[in-house]
């Protein structure tokens, strides 16, 4: 059973990659991050990133690259 602080952590992590993805897809495309994700896809994104070695915004950097 996880404990309150890790689960404070884990949405803190959530929060700040959502955060920081919705940020680089409005710098780098004009349009936020929903017009190309859905909230589930971005949760796979999220559980992605938690299995690479990038720091958010680099990963969020890549994400965007892709798709343009």
């Amino acid at each position: 059973m996880k404990t309150n602080n890790e689960i404070d952590t884990m949405y803190s992590e959530r929060f700040a990659f959502i955060e920081t993805l919705s940020r680089e897809f409005v710098a780098m495309t004009g349009c936020g991050v929903y017009v190309y994700f859905t909230p589930l896809d971005i949760d796979q994104l999220f559980d992605k990133f938690l299995s690479v070695d990038l720091s958010i915004r680099m990963f969020a950097r890549q994400c965007v690259k892709n798709l343009i």
